[in-house]
């Protein structure tokens, strides 16, 4: 069994419970919200051989319509987990959550969070339908930018759903997919990546269909558009974990896409369940597909080469 650096890897603060309770029900986009706790954290650690776990809230995020309720349950949940994983620093870190779109709030709790301990911060595709890079919130990411701040992305349900279509099934199975992928094109179309090099972007789940569609997007990008991203620098330059079910599908299509150096464990944990951990762990460790050396990078020293620049 390989060590292990998660980068992919849920919190569930006793605020952030309320929250998903009071606005979203006990399955918000028709998935039951887990249990969660220090103690079930570190067994899983244990189980899967994980050194380190940087732990960041889920879907859906701290958006209500309501911006100072917003406000006031980012910052206690940011309290919340800064308290709780004390004592526990040298096994996990946190990343902070933030009253997005709200853009004056959110710098204020970047340095809040930052002083409190926060190694980085997890924010959605969207936040109250305004998607990462929309230039509404270029104050945000010049703020990151010049922190060097991990930013880690994880989708949520899209803006706009069809309804009565694919009805009660969970949103994480496919919407999230597409929303992932949506905003990375957005973030490309808006030079993003271009214009704030030093955010360390983790996309989710091996990039979702980005790796899938990266020729077509490549032709599209270089005919029809007018600043003509250049989407295999922007491939190489973002970070993606394999969170989820990437062996033995997706796989393959990532390690094409994205440079070795920038490839991620997560575990996607407590949302999937410890058995699955460890099968999808195992997956990855067994698979054909990746030298030993590579697998060591994925699983571990890709993970402590971008923790150390912090």
């Amino acid at each position: 069994m390989y060590k292990k650096i998660d980068f992919h890897v849920h919190y569930l603060t006793d605020q952030y419970r309320r929250f998903l309770m009071d606005h979203f029900g006990p399955k918000p986009e028709n998935f039951k919200t887990p249990d969660w706790d220090i103690q079930k954290q570190l067994d899983c650690m244990e189980e899967n051989q994980i050194v380190y776990a940087l732990l960041g809230i889920s879907s859906p995020y701290f958006c209500c319509g309501d911006t100072e309720k917003t406000i006031e349950a980012v910052r206690e949940n940011n309290k919340e987990i800064s308290s709780l994983l004390k004592g526990y620093e040298k096994r996990m870190g946190y990343l902070a959550a933030l009253p997005m779109p709200d853009i004056r709030r959110s710098l204020e709790e970047i340095e809040k969070s930052m002083e409190e301990g926060a190694k980085g911060f997890t924010v959605n595709t969207h936040s109250d339908g305004i998607y990462l890079g929309n230039p509404i919130l270029d104050p945000i990411m010049e703020k990151w930018d010049s922190l060097g701040s991990i930013v880690h992305i994880h989708p949520t349900e899209p803006s706009d759903v069809p309804e009565d279509v694919c009805t009660d099934f969970p949103i994480p199975a496919m919407e999230f997919f597409f929303d992932t992928t949506r905003t990375f094109v957005n973030m490309c179309l808006t030079d993003v990546f271009v214009r704030y090099p030093n955010i360390r972007f983790i996309f989710s789940h091996a990039g979702a269909f980005v790796p899938f569609l990266s020729d077509r997007l490549d032709v599209f990008f270089k005919n029809f558009t007018v600043n003509k991203p250049d989407l295999e620098q922007a491939l190489r330059h973002v970070y993606f974990d394999v969170a989820g079910y990437a062996e033995p599908k997706q796989l393959d299509v990532l390690l094409n896409a994205a440079s070795e150096d920038h490839i991620l464990y997560g575990s996607d944990f407590p949302h999937t369940a410890p058995a699955t951990v460890r099968k999808n762990s195992e997956a990855l460790e067994n698979t054909g597909k990746m030298s030993e050396p590579l697998k060591e990078k994925i699983f571990l020293t890709n993970g402590e080469h971008l923790l150390s620049s912090l």
